[in-house]
Formats: structure tokens, sequence, C-alpha cells
């Protein structure tokens, strides 16, 4: 047999006792714990397919006794059953191979079908490699924000950029772990708290420096560091000339690779790229510093600093990825008109490819537009997973590719993988924690978003996103004295925004306050005198009062206007109401997202 193989014998069907044991094993596993839903689902199925009532297992029956749907509930309608089917089945599969590898006993559930299959395995599967197959333990790092030395202490748009450039590099290392941006951020003053880091990041190596720059010359000191033992793996200092930074660069993650005994995916992948006009490199910088505050002012500066570093150096892919991310973000939290930025997110995400075709942040940028902007799903997933491909450290591709895409198509499983693998390079981003939440809520995984929500709060109380979520997941759930309080919150930390008044508004008209309702509209409407509004605001608070009509004719309107928003059409529960009205399957068709 070779050696790569595994040998997998199957007998005769268990007894029934044997599989009930076997079932308590799965749902007393680490995969399934919080899985209060799957463990019903799992239990129900299985008890009737023992008795002999597999043949009854259809999506209504399941509805109704697992998932709580009332009598005349309707699969074609509410699509719980099916999606909680695909969630059951990626689990199962992931506790066989692994806590359950071993077990003489498999539960599979084919797909077609919501009636389990029992099988008795005589051995379990073995798996044998030769040593040199085994993968390699995987490597970790965390660049911590560099300390700015230079005097002017309005410098620390550069000593930050440059370590975020740095991560930028080093996420392309094939097998390297690289903790993004946004959590190492939030680690400034922590530099010799290397326990601390070590496990609540769960990396094993750490790199922190300092930047000191004159007009001309610059001088970069860095350490490599054992997270666990605290010894040095490395040291360096470079009194370079600015203009070679981006050498600089190149030549600390050539020694981190060395360092790490890891091994490029193609020789020279580290001196790839030009040496930069320091304007537009600066410009750059600074264009990610402002874009990371992801405020309104802060990615108005983000466009301002990226528009001048391509009149700059028009040759420079970055500076226009950059560009075309600063209008998509402000778009994406309603900042902006789509109809403006549209545009001028695609043709700045269309030059970046043009001048770096194997650029994973300009495949991302021109991912997103084509999604979001331009409903244009099949060539948005070519890029996302191109970009993926050649950066598979870059987390923001796997965030956008998650949940501007996967989510919205209702591919769950693919979307929470996704997510999981954003966290895992990001773990401290609350827009990545909330995110996730989001996604569970799509699912309809109430319990799983409240959850993954909760746990944003406390980690980042003033966060109004999280709250908005969470009042939106319990308003789904009829809770909705808590989800009023939870909205209300996100209102007051968000200074009124409109996305909020929206769903506020909404859950509101559901829990029977209809004059507090209306005057959510009107405010709403006074809002729209002075900024832009995004017309779904206005339709969620006709959806809550039941004037369907209305709210339909704002979300047609909203996608005459390419408004982001109408992408969660097809699976954003908030719509249920309104998937049996013909106008409703017509705005799907526009959008190319009929089942």
């Amino acid at each position: 047999m070779p050696t790569s193989q595994a040998t997998l014998q199957v007998s005769e069907r268990p007894e029934p006792e044997e599989v009930l044991a076997q079932v308590e094993k799965i749902i007393a596993s680490r995969i399934f714990a919080r899985s209060e839903r799957l463990t019903r689902f799992l239990r129900f199925s299985v008890e009737h397919v023992l008795a002999g009532n597999g043949d009854q297992l259809k999506e209504q029956l399941i509805g109704i006794e697992v998932f709580d749907r009332k009598p005349g509930y309707d699969p074609r309608i509410d699509p719980i059953v099916r999606v909680e089917a695909r969630r059951l089945r990626a689990k199962l599969k992931a506790y066989y191979m692994s806590a359950g590898r071993g077990d003489c006993i498999s539960v599979v559930f084919p797909k077609g079908t919501y009636a389990p299959v029992f099988r008795s395995r005589a051995s379990k599967p073995v798996l044998v490699r030769k040593e040199a197959e085994r993968p390699a333990a995987e490597r970790s790092i965390v660049v911590l924000p560099f300390t700015n030395l230079t005097p002017d202490t309005g410098d620390d748009n550069f000593s930050d950029g440059l370590t975020e450039e740095l991560i930028h590099l080093l996420t392309r290392i094939p097998r390297l772990r690289v903790v993004a941006w946004n959590t190492a951020s939030q680690l400034r003053g922590r530099e010799q708290d290397l326990a601390g880091i070590r496990r609540q990041l769960k990396i094993g190596t750490v790199l922190r420096g300092s930047v000191r720059r004159t007009s001309s010359r610059i001088r970069v000191t860095a350490q490599l560091i054992d997270a666990e033992t605290g010894d040095y793996l490395w040291s360096e200092a470079y009194d370079r000339e600015l203009q070679n930074i981006v050498a600089i660069q190149e030549e600390m993650a050539s020694a981190i690779v060395t360092a790490l005994q890891l091994k490029l995916a193609r020789p020279g992948v580290a001196n790839v790229r030009k040496a930069p006009n320091m304007a537009c490199y600066n410009l750059c910088l600074q264009g990610r510093f402002h874009a990371n505050k992801r405020t309104l002012d802060g990615l108005r500066q983000s466009v301002r600093c990226f528009e001048e570093a391509v009149a700059a150096d028009g040759s420079c892919a970055e500076a226009y990825a950059g560009l075309a991310d600063a209008y998509s973000l402000l778009a994406d939290h309603s900042f902006l008109d789509p109809i403006e930025a549209a545009p001028r997110a695609r043709a700045a995400a269309e030059k970046a490819l043009a001048l770096d075709p194997d650029s994973g942040e300009a495949n991302v940028s021109l991912a997103f537009v084509r999604s979001q902007f331009e409903w244009q799903w099949a060539e948005a997933e070519v890029l996302y997973r191109k970009a993926i491909a050649l950066n598979p450290g870059y987390s923001r591709a796997h965030h956008w590719y998650a949940v501007d895409f996967l989510a919205i198509q209702g591919r769950f499983d693919e979307a929470i993988a996704e997510i999981h693998q954003a966290v895992h390079l990001d773990p401290l981003s609350p827009a990545i924690l909330e995110s996730s939440g989001y996604a569970q809520m799509l699912g309809r995984n109430y319990q799983s978003s409240l959850q993954e929500l909760r746990h944003v709060i406390a980690f980042d109380p003033l966060f109004y996103r999280a709250y908005s979520a969470m009042g939106r997941t319990l308003s789904l759930m009829g809770r909705y004295d808590e989800a009023i309080t939870a909205l209300e919150r996100a209102r007051e930390l968000s200074g009124d925004a409109p996305r909020v008044l929206g769903a506020l508004g909404q859950t509101l008209a559901r829990a029977g306050f209809t004059w507090e309702a209306r005057a959510i509209l009107e405010k709403l409407h006074a809002a729209a005198k002075t900024q832009w509004v995004s017309l779904a605001c206005f339709a969620l608070v006709h959806l809550g009062l039941e004037e369907h009509d209305t709210a339909l004719k704002y979300l047609e309107a909203a996608c005459d206007k390419r408004e982001l928003a109408v992408t969660a059409l097809k699976v954003h529960p908030i719509y249920d109401p309104l998937r049996s009205e013909p106008r409703f399957q017509r705005l799907l068709e526009r959008i190319h997202l009929l089942p």
C-alpha cells in the first residue's frame, strides 16, 4: 500500500445500543460543545432511524420538532433545516478526522437525505507517512509596533506603517502564521510581556524593534525572540539611506525565514519589489494609518493620502489598491453613496490589478467591487481565491471572502471556516470578531451569534457594531426588550448612525411600539436632508410595521442604486416575510442571487 494512503475496513451495521453510545460520545466531544441545536438534530434523526421511521425525516417534521417552527412551517421560505444539515455534516466530518478517527462506529448523513447511516469500522483508519512527508509544525510570529524614537512624535504613522508593511511582506511566506496589524497594534506598550502575548495569541515568536529617522537616513533595530523561553533568535541594526527602506524590510524578512527554518515558495520571493518613490511610500503609510480608524474623517483622509500617492507615483499598485479599499469602506460603513463610491473604487482596483496581477491586495480590492457593487459573483470568487493563494496570511482576504461573499451566497460552512481563519490571523480585531457573529446570525444560528457578540463586547465595550448586531439577532429571536436595549446602546455609541436607527425602528415596530417606530422614520427622513442615508434603512422600518408594499418599494430603489445592503437579501432572516412576494423574487433575480 502507498505510504500516503489510509486503510479503512467496513463491516455490517452496528447494534442500536452501540449507535446510541457512539452518538453520546460525539455529542460530548469538543467539536460539538455549545452546539445545542445540532445535538438535538443528531439525536432526533438517529432515534427516528433506529425506531424504523427514517422515511419520516422530512424538512417540515425536523423544522417543527427540532427547530421549534410553527405547524404551518414552509421549508421553501425558511431553509433552516437545509442550512443546519450542512453544518451537521461538516461537524461530523471534522469529528471523524480528529477526536473520532479511531472510533469503531461512524454516523454519516448522505447528501440528499436527513436519515443517518451507521457503519461498523473493524479497524480505525491508519495513515502511514514517511517522516519526510509529515507536515512541519506551524511557525507563528507577531510583529509588535516598532517604537518611534524620532523626536517628532507626529512620526508615529511612519513607524506604524513600516511595521504594517513588514507584516504584509511576511504574510507572503508559506507556512508562517503572521498576526495581522489590527491585532498587533493593540499590543503597544506590552513589548516586555512575552508570556502574556504568547498565551493570548498562541504564537511562538515575537519581533520587536525601533525606528529613528532623519530627512535622509533611517535606523531600524529589530530582535526576533522565542516567546516561550525569551531567548533571542536573531537581532540586527540597520543604518541606511531612507531610500533603502524596502531593502531593510526584505533583509529582515529573509533573516526571519532563516531563523525559523522556513523555506520560501520560490527563490527570491523577498526580492520582487522595486525601490519606492519615497513620497508615494510615505503617503501610502499615512493612508493605511487613517483607514484603520474606520471613521468618516479617517477614511476621508485615507482617500486624500492615496490620491496624493497615486499622483506621486502612477505605477504603484499598492496606492491604487489602498484607494479602492478606502472608497469601498466608505460605502460599506454607510458614509458614502455607492453611486459615487463604486466607479471610483472600480477604477482604482482595476488599475492596481493591471499594474500587479500577482498582488493579493489588488485581487481582494477588485473582488469586493465585483461582488458588492456589481453582483458579478463568479468573477469575484475567482479573485478572492487567487488572492488567498497568493497571500494566505492576508486576513482581509479571508474576512471579506467569508462575509461579503460566502455568507451572502448561503455557503455558511465555508464562510465560518474562512472567518475562523481570519480570526486565527487577527484574533483581536473587533471587526472580524463581529463578522463572525454576523455570519452565524445569517445562518440562523442565533445562540452562537449571541455568544460571539458577547465576547466582542467584553473585549471592546465601545464597539457599537457589536451592540447593533446583537440587537438585530435578539430581535430575530423575538427578545424585543433586550434587542431595544442593545440597539439603544449602539445608537448612543454611533451618534445616531442611520443603519442603527433602521434596525431600532424595525424592532420597535415588531415589539408593538408603532408610534416610536414612526418617530424613527421621521428622524431618518430628517437625516437624509443633510447626509446620505441608505434606502434599506427605511425599508427595514416599514417591514417591521408590516407595510410590505412600501418596504419593497424602498428595496427596489436601493437595488437601483446598488446599495450594499441588498446583497444580503437572499439569506438575511429579517426579509423572511417578503420571500413569497414575486417582487422580492425579482429582486433576487436582479442581484443574480436566485437559489
